[in-house]
């Protein structure tokens, strides 16, 4: 029996980081957001164990210009939370991580919140005890927490298929079926394109995320396609004066989350590297807008069987 191959990289994936996640819980989400603290102790295994890299870094290996060092790690962190500098990059300075901050453009710079916290907030704080889905006229009951959770996934999964103001008509029409106004946050929770371009001076990497967020391989036509990857690359060239070369595949539901059409229209918009939610490592000879990544697990015991598993082989 041949060893297990292993892996030139690994790509860790993150997206949002607070002190109190639970606070979040209706906005964000807790699936998709880390203690800061045990994110700290992450970034002090990495720092101590293994060889953070850069997505640039990959991309010359792929490429066979560059070697890797043993074990190495790239950390991402998608959608763009105004934590992400707040909280995170500290952290990251602190032991010396380079990380690639993936952007949501329509959101910088602006009180919005992403479509699929809205759906969250909406179907937590409703009164209403049944929703009729807008698509099908399927009524969904609302009573008890486990029937709430399988109507939101219901509406996650119309609202990926849709983009721009397809999908704010979506959101208006559930928070007026449902009787919620959207959050209303003391702050805002994107960043801003003047935090963006402090990442970015630090030595991190600035991507695209898509303008608002659809699952591209859902998207009904090939202009709406186009539209969240050429409009979200020349937002953050305008505003950070340089072209982004790295891109981040939006999963907020349904699979997959990427066809052969969006990889060439990806690779024709100028990205270098797309990193995807599909589990497992990079390997030599891997196409670099079809990256596997790591959703990184939320505790730091997890994340060390990820990475022994994968760089030994258990």
């Amino acid at each position: 029996m041949n060893p297990p191959r292993v892996p030139c990289a690994l790509i860790l994936g993150y997206h949002s980081i607070q002190h109190q996640p639970e606070l979040w819980a209706d906005t964000i989400g807790l699936g998709i957001t880390h203690a800061a603290s045990a994110f700290a102790r992450q970034m002090e295994l990495l720092a101590r164990e293994y060889s953070p890299v850069s997505l640039h870094e990959i991309v010359h290996f792929l490429k066979e210009e560059l070697p890797l060092p043993r074990n190495a790690v790239a950390v991402t962190f998608d959608d763009g939370y105004c934590d992400n500098v707040d909280i995170a990059a500290p952290v990251l300075a602190r032991y010396g991580i380079p990380a690639a901050f993936f952007l949501t453009t329509s959101l910088i710079s602006t009180s919005q919140v992403p479509w699929f916290s809205r759906m969250r907030h909406a179907f937590a704080r409703t009164r209403k005890k049944e929703w009729v889905e807008p698509k099908r006229g399927r009524e969904w009951s609302l009573t008890g927490s486990r029937r709430r959770k399988m109507a939101l996934q219901v509406a996650f999964e119309i609202g990926s298929s849709l983009a721009g103001d397809e999908c704010q008509e979506l959101l208006q029409t559930i928070e007026r079926d449902l009787d919620v106004a959207p959050p209303a946050l003391q702050a805002s929770m994107m960043l801003t394109w003047d935090q963006a371009r402090a990442l970015r001076d630090a030595g991190h990497i600035i991507g695209s995320h898509t303008c608002t967020h659809p699952n591209l391989a859902h998207v009904a036509t090939e202009d709406f396609i186009r539209a969240e990857l050429f409009q979200s690359k020349w937002q953050i060239e305008r505003e950070l004066k340089a072209a982004p070369r790295h891109f981040s595949y939006p999963h907020p539901a349904l699979n997959p989350q990427w066809t052969p059409q969006t990889v060439a229209l990806t690779q024709e918009a100028g990205y270098e590297t797309a990193v995807t939610t599909t589990p497992g490592g990079a390997f030599p000879g891997e196409n670099p807008l079809l990256l596997p990544r790591i959703m990184a697990p939320k505790r730091v015991e997890d994340l060390r069987w990820e990475l022994q598993r994968a760089f030994h082989g258990g």
